[in-house]
């Protein structure tokens, strides 16, 4: 065998290699981010000085809308959310969890478009990463048991979509 064919197999078996590796690694799953799965739990402090816990909120449906400030997917779907909110009223329990941005760019966000949804923050990114989060917006609908029943990548775009969803699980 030459050198030349040599170096050629041992590049090949390199890449064969890294491709394994980026394939099991890519292609593993956190559990809880998952339909089917229980949805993780989390407390997180709130835009108007609260905290939000989701074990508190079981015994009706909650949907998760993961965001960010500079997300334009994120704000058009907002008002489709927020008609989504009006509409279902108490029955469903809306939050907005904010990806890893200051509490001071978030208010500067909500109060320029007047969002009334409550907004969660983040700050760590701890549920980001629980909910093996990509990219945003990230909608989570977790049904009144809490467990996930629909995961949305992308922008809703228009409210009928998401009341479908909710109309599912009743």
């Amino acid at each position: 065998m030459t050198k030349k064919n040599c170096g050629l197999k041992l590049t090949l078996t390199i890449l064969a290699t890294i491709s394994l590796f980026t394939c099991i690694i890519g292609c593993v799953v956190p559990v809880g981010s998952q339909v089917g799965d229980n949805a993780p739990d989390f407390t997180l402090s709130t835009l108007d000085g609260g905290q939000v816990t989701l074990s508190e909120l079981q015994g009706k449906p909650v949907m998760l809308i993961f965001w960010t400030t500079g997300c334009y997917a994120c704000i058009f779907q907002m008002s489709s959310l927020e008609e989504a909110y009006e509409t279902l009223g108490d029955d469903v329990e809306f939050i907005n969890i904010d990806i890893g941005e200051s509490n001071y760019r978030v208010r500067q966000t909500v109060d320029s478009y007047g969002f009334s949804l409550p907004v969660a923050l983040d700050s760590d990114e701890s549920v980001t990463t629980a909910y093996n989060i990509g990219p945003t917006p990230t909608n989570i609908i977790i049904d009144k048991d809490g467990v996930i029943h629909h995961i949305r990548k992308g922008a809703f775009l228009n409210t009928d979509e998401i009341l479908e969803i909710f109309s599912d699980l009743e």
